[in-house]
């Protein structure tokens, strides 16, 4: 098993959702890219900020710290296009 898988696996309890998650959830919960929240719940655990820097460009991490919020009608249409996924499913 590598380093990566090892990191993916090891897991905390998120402030934002409240359950134990991986780190892997962690850093692919914005489409694909690291939570806002990643510096401040992983710094205790490991060098999360050199592991950033590793993986993503400088601009990757101030998009993903510092996200731009949606606006309110586009979350509504997000919301309604899942929900009718779902129903579709059934």
């Amino acid at each position: 098993m590598t380093s990566e898988e090892n990191i993916d696996k090891k897991k905390l309890r998120c402030p934002k959702l409240g359950g134990e998650i991986p780190f892997f959830y962690c850093r692919t919960v914005q489409d694909g890219m690291p939570c806002e929240r990643i510096l401040g719940c992983w710094e205790p655990f490991f060098d999360i900020g050199s592991y950033l820097k590793e993986h993503y460009t400088p601009d990757e991490i101030e998009r993903f710290l510092h996200p731009t919020p949606k606006d309110k009608m586009s979350t509504l249409l997000e919301i309604i296009e899942k929900a009718k996924k779902k129903r579709e499913k059934k």
